[in-house]
């Protein structure tokens, strides 16, 4: 067996010593996989990415050179260009490449690329490179396959497998003469009555209005190719990224999506802007192509940076960075996964109170995040809404924020189970939330970190249990699942391809947090829970200034108003008892509230007449996730500088 060795905490733990249960290799270095009592297991992830995994991504030959104008406006200029090559005849799958020479090109539209096999290349993300600056009105930088649809499906076919494991590469139908060797099929998992029941999604209210996971007769969609058909035993090549009672199969229609597109050597530059991410006016790139890959490209101050709406779609070396804190409780995210298939590979982000990846709903896997490292208060790799599954997180650093694979229950109108079938593999974060959905499971092994138990969103009971944590603290062998699982498909070589060396090659995931943000405690209550926390506003702007803890600093509403609220997003449930606020400019405020969110209702916790320098209330002890203050008459503009809860 090969040792390697990994640093952390100040000691070396050798990843021969530490195995997980779940997957290891064998004495011969064959990889070995448990099964759940119902036989499912961890899939193999190995086929995410540009083509389906170790393939090299091309170098595609230059037709067309375009260098700066220096007008305020190089939009037209650069997507003309784009147009002449996607012009020119396909050669060996490529049309040629367009180079972006070095210099800043001006961009107030999209770089809109709808043809097969053409690449967008700069010379360089650095300083002496090529910039893209975004300016004009709201638009993504680069826009890949505006026009591409998804496959449509024939007839199902019901599998006759009694119960169809997650993981698996093969079942059986009534009769497969329909079926061939080499076919594009469907694999779809249906959304019945019964099975949002077994999820306990049927119970969803918010402010007592019931919300819905996922609609009855919507699928989650599996695309796959036949390997071979044996009697009515069909094989696929790519396991299953979820499995269950009722799956049905059918044969996938033509898909209309271009392929063989990149964007390569980019500076992407807008300013920055403490704004809240749904009033940003630029994202960076947004793919709904198939067999794509963005490499070496750099995004500044971008929200919502990246949408990966195909499959096999590589993001390598993606660096993103946010000077300012994103502002509100909703958070944007700038990988968003909505295909299959997809890799993001050496990437980085740097941002506060942000998703770094998150999952569309009813998306199915492999995709991975691989040996990526992720910084920013409040922020974490969380699957997002509505039911994905076989997501990878692979050899990743999240110094500051988490790693989540939860219920969200009502969050964003009833997100629910989110994900399911999903590991994250020797990664290092503060905390991780893994628990594991009624029928699923979902898995941290070898991680380092904080296990963190809540209910799911919104509720204060019950606090649901851990998923499988296994050889928590202790890294495993081999380093890299993906990695393995790659080399032992396709041989060491399709590392070589992907730019890794037979070992992995990993630098140390050792990265030092954040500062960490300023603590207030209040003489009498203690500390002030409320500090740095993200929220909303309603009447006006900048609520973040009332939990800096900064009395200079202030909340007001908008020129002409006496009334608005601000709601506090604790993000876990929190025990409270008590509220201090603080106005400043005078004794303005006649009439104000404060509701906390229990159990997905409003609960009232204090009210009064006046506020003045500083107003405080007790209040019986509640679990609460988000705290409302609503100023409801003033004799002029309101301007609170402080919002306090703390637990006496």
């Amino acid at each position: 067996m090969i040792s390697c060795c990994f640093l952390v905490l100040g000691s070396t733990f050798s990843y021969a010593q530490n195995r997980s249960q779940w997957v290891y290799p064998d004495n011969k270095g064959r990889l070995v996989y448990k099964t759940t009592a119902a036989g499912d297991r961890i899939m193999d992830f190995s086929y995410a990415g540009y083509k389906g995994g170790g393939v090299a991504l091309p170098d595609v030959p230059v037709k067309k050179k375009v260098a700066p104008s220096g007008s305020a406006d190089d939009t037209q200029l650069i997507q003309s260009a784009i147009d002449e090559v996607s012009a020119l005849p396909l050669q060996q799958g490529f049309r040629g490449t367009v180079l972006l020479e070095p210099g800043t090109f001006t961009c107030t539209g999209p770089l809109i690329i709808n043809a097969t096999g053409v690449v967008l290349r700069g010379s360089g993300s650095g300083k002496n490179g090529t910039t893209i600056k975004m300016t004009g009105p709201k638009h993504a930088a680069v826009l890949i396959g505006t026009a591409g649809k998804q496959a449509a499906g024939s007839k199902s076919m019901p599998v006759t497998d009694t119960y169809l494991p997650a993981g698996s590469s093969s079942f059986k139908v009534a009769d497969a003469a329909a079926f061939s060797k080499g076919d594009q099929v469907l694999v779809k998992k249906p959304v019945t009555e019964e099975w949002i029941h077994q999820m306990e999604m049927d119970n969803l209210k918010r402010d007592g209005k019931p919300q819905t996971w996922i609609s009855k007769n919507s699928f989650l969609v599996m695309e796959r190719k036949i390997t071979s058909v044996s009697g009515n035993t069909i094989t696929i090549d790519i396991p299953l990224a979820d499995g269950g009672k009722g799956i049905v199969i059918s044969h996938a229609g033509a898909s209309e999506r271009i392929t063989d597109v990149g964007v390569e050597q980019l500076h992407i530059q807008c300013p920055p802007l403490e704004i809240d991410y749904g009033h940003a006016p630029y994202s960076g790139i947004k793919i709904n192509a198939d067999d794509c890959w963005v490499k070496d490209v750099y995004c500044e101050e971008t929200m919502n940076t990246t949408t990966l709406a195909g499959n096999r779609i590589t993001m390598q070396q993606v660096v993103v960075t946010h000077t300012y804190t994103n502002l509100g409780a909703s958070k944007p995210t700038d990988f968003s996964l909505e295909g299959s298939q997809n890799l993001i590979d050496r990437c980085e982000v740097t941002g506060g109170n942000t998703y770094f990846v998150w999952t569309a709903g009813l998306r199915a896997g492999p995709n991975v995040i691989l040996n990526s490292t992720f910084r920013g208060h409040g922020s974490r790799i969380q699957p997002h809404m509505r039911w994905s599954t076989g997501l990878l997180v692979d050899n990743c650093t999240v110094a500051d924020g988490g790693i989540d694979f939860m219920n969200r229950g009502v969050a964003g109108s009833g997100h629910g189970w989110t994900m399911g079938w999903a590991v994250a593999w020797n990664c290092i974060a503060k905390t991780y939330v893994i628990q594991n959905p009624p029928g699923a499971a979902n898995w941290a092994i070898g991680c380092i970190g904080t296990r963190y138990q809540t209910a799911r969103l919104f509720d204060s009971s019950p606090v649901l249990p851990d998923g499988n944590f296994d050889s928590h603290d202790k890294p495993v062998f081999p380093q890299s699942l993906y990695l393995a699982q790659l080399a032992e498909r396709l041989g060491n070589k399709a590392l070589q391809h992907i730019g890794y060396k037979e070992n992995g090659g990993f630098r140390n995931k050792q990265v030092a947090p954040l500062p960490p943000l300023k603590v207030e405690t209040d003489p009498v209550y203690g500390i002030n829970k409320a500090l740095h926390r993200p929220i909303n506003t309603s009447g006006g702007t900048r609520g973040e200034n009332t939990l800096d803890a900064d009395p200079a600093t202030y909340w007001t509403t908008d020129e002409g108003k006496t009334s608005g609220t601000l709601e506090i997003d604790m993000e876990n449930p929190v025990a409270l008892s008590a509220v201090a606020i603080s106005e400043v400019l005078g004794n303005r405020v006649t009439a104000y509230k404060v509701e906390g969110q229990v159990n997905s209702d409003w609960k009232l916790l204090a009210e009064g007449t006046t506020i003045g320098n500083r107003k405080t209330a007790e209040f019986p002890k509640e679990t609460i996730w988000k705290v409302r203050v609503t100023i409801i008459s003033a004799t002029d503009r309101p301007a609170i500088s402080e919002v306090g809860l703390y637990l006496k």
